[in-house]
């Protein structure tokens, strides 16, 4: 868990420093996804849960700033 938190928030970064575009974000996001979902753990769903709520609404809130 701690590697795809590490990994999402290095994407999220990069977001909000304009060096990824929306399409590029969500791809990389998805792709930090996966690579857990192997490994992941029951007791760790609620954990994950928060971290995509929390990486979701960075991303709308940083869309919404952009007026996109």
């Amino acid at each position: 868990m701690e590697v795809y938190k590490n990994e999402t928030r290095e994407v999220i970064k990069r977001f909000l420093d304009h060096r990824l575009n929306y399409r590029d974000c969500i791809c990389s996001l998805d792709a930090a996804l996966a690579a857990l979902i192997p490994r992941l753990q029951c007791e760790q769903l609620p954990v994950l849960r928060e971290l995509m709520s929390f990486n979701q609404e960075m991303v709308m809130a940083e869309l919404r700033r952009r007026g996109a």
